[in-house]
């Protein structure tokens, strides 16, 4: 065997191992990210920029820009990174499920095709929540409750949390403030 025969092949050896690395290391990123098998089709993390902007709902007057967009067969799944814990519940905060509810329906109305579910990644956790008709009928009834709140000359407080009103953008001017 030549020399240049037998650089030629361990050069090809050790290009395939790298080849089979980079697979194992990107396998193993996708695994410790939490996020579903699929091709991210859109992503507002670590500085990245949405290919297309937030997603914009004229019908529901609704705009949002969900941390990941995955598709999966025929799906485009949503997926939700939060910074904290999932609470001892075992449950996702009420507030966390509305919010991906919103994403699922904004990929319902920008791409045409309804989400079977989502995700919300916590710290320590990956939760799939269901999109069913009752997560999206009590999402539109939240929806019409903001936008009608938004007209009323007056909404009460909707907490007993004085740590909450301490750090709200509108506790300067609200005269139900608890701290």
């Amino acid at each position: 065997m030549s020399l240049a025969l037998f650089v030629t092949l361990l050069l090809g050896l050790m290009l395939v191992w790298l080849a089979f690395w980079l697979w194992q290391r990107s396998r193993e990123a996708r695994a410790a990210s939490g996020l579903p098998r699929g091709k991210v089709v859109y992503a507002d993390m670590d500085g990245a920029r949405p290919p297309d902007g937030p997603l914009i709902s004229r019908q529901w007057r609704l705009i949002g820009k969900p941390d990941y967009l995955i598709a999966s067969g025929k799906h485009i799944i949503p997926v939700e990174v939060k910074s904290g814990s999932l609470p001892r519940s075992g449950e996702p905060y009420p507030g966390h499920v509305l919010q991906l509810a919103a994403y699922c329906l904004l990929v319902e109305d920008t791409y045409g095709r309804r989400p079977p579910f989502g995700y919300i990644r916590y710290q320590d956790a990956t939760v799939q929540v269901p999109y069913t008709r009752e997560l999206r009928s009590l999402l539109l009834d939240t929806l019409a409750a903001m936008e009608q709140a938004a007209t009323a000359r007056s909404v009460p407080r909707s907490h007993e949390d004085p740590w909450r009103c301490a750090r709200c953008g509108l506790a300067h001017a609200c005269d139900q403030r608890l701290s």
